[in-house]
């Protein structure tokens, strides 16, 4: 599409001044983000109110006919705006990705090695991305996963800090804590930990050109084709993403981290088309019933389900890190909970957990 825009010298000058910055490569990438921003900006406004500071000797603004908008960051620790101001519209003529293809059917046997990565392991960070990425779609190319990965990993360190705050603030424990996998900014440790970010909880492609990350291990992302690397959310990542959140649209009263339909969403897609987390879950919610609730027993449980491996098994530190980030996984959906005396951790079932099972026992019988 052309559009032809009238501009003033002025606004040339910035424009240029932007594209030889080198963050853009030509002028149109510089104004579709430029707008992209501006309508986060409605949104927000439109949505959750606010007021944003236009200081009268900004050098966009002095000189100008027409007055740019400019946001001066407070000290105060907030929800960046990528993350809280979502919409239920997806833009005209952008198509979703396609649902990514499986090595499983549902309901199939999965080992525990093919289980999802254990230390993929919070459902926070996933929603975080996915609402940062439904902000950031204006069209059916998809968005360049290098910029994803960047930008939204580096908007992740402010939602950590405000999230760190809100720990301190209502003194939660561990197992609690909201800011557990966000980086933040006050550690010698923040730039491994906005990589760790980027890698796991947005996205990443191999030699072989294969996307890895938890939001493309629930199939909430997908590839688009072509040479340089972009994603677009899939029809279940968008609907995930434009759901409420108790913690990203700052609801006082929040009691967990992800809302009852967010759970609900999740859940039945998990059931319906991530067949390794599916089995997983019902793995370990049928072995607390049988007495494996905890690390110890859970782990030997577990190791009945490994793929055997001539010369190297997996070892049971392996076994382990996939039960601990399946249960931190299982207890962001409140299908289990853990129960704490002193150093010992047991596992217990929810409601919720004893109902997916017999669900999956009613689709299968």
């Amino acid at each position: 599409m052309i559009l032809c825009l009238e501009i003033d010298v002025r606004t040339k000058v910035n424009l240029e001044e932007l594209v030889q910055s080198g963050r853009y490569s030509d002028f149109s990438e510089a104004v579709s983000v430029a707008i992209a921003n501006q309508l986060l900006l409605h949104r927000h406004a439109r949505q959750q109110g606010g007021s944003f500071i236009v200081p009268t000797n900004d050098p966009l603004i002095e000189g100008s006919k027409k007055p740019l908008t400019s946001i001066v960051p407070t000290n105060e620790s907030t929800v960046p705006l990528i993350f809280s101001a979502a919409t239920t519209e997806l833009p005209e003529g952008t198509n979703l990705g396609a649902l990514p293809s499986d090595s499983f059917v549902p309901g199939a046997f999965v080992p525990v090695d093919r289980w999802i990565f254990g230390q993929h392991n919070k459902l926070l960070p996933v929603k975080a991305s996915a609402r940062a990425l439904a902000s950031m779609t204006i069209d059916s190319r998809g968005i360049p996963l290098a910029k994803a990965a960047s930008d939204i990993a580096s908007q992740a360190v402010q939602l950590g800090d405000y999230l760190r705050e809100l720990d301190d603030k209502r003194r939660l424990s561990r197992d609690e804590a909201l800011a557990i996998a966000f980086p933040i900014s006050q550690s010698d440790a923040t730039d491994k930990a906005r990589l760790r970010y980027a890698n796991q909880f947005v996205g990443a492609v191999n030699k072989q050109g294969q996307l890895s990350g938890l939001l493309a291990d629930f199939k909430l992302i997908s590839l688009v084709p072509g040479k340089e690397p972009r994603i677009r959310l899939t029809e279940a990542g968008w609907n995930f993403a434009i759901l409420e959140n108790p913690i990203l649209d700052r609801r006082p009263a929040f009691t967990s981290k992800l809302s009852e339909s967010e759970i609900r969403f999740l859940l039945e897609h998990i059931r319906s088309h991530v067949p390794a987390e599916d089995f997983a879950y019902r793995t370990i919610l049928n072995a607390c019933s049988e007495g494996a609730n905890t690390p110890e027993l859970l782990d030997e449980y577990l190791s009945k389900f490994v793929s055997p491996r001539q010369g190297s098994p997996f070892t049971p530190a392996f076994i382990s890190t996939q039960r601990s980030g399946a249960i931190s996984r299982m207890t962001d959906l409140r299908l289990v909970a853990r129960n704490r005396t002193g150093v010992k951790v047991t596992y217990v079932a929810s409601e919720t957990g004893g109902q997916y099972v017999d669900n999956n026992i009613a689709r299968t019988a």
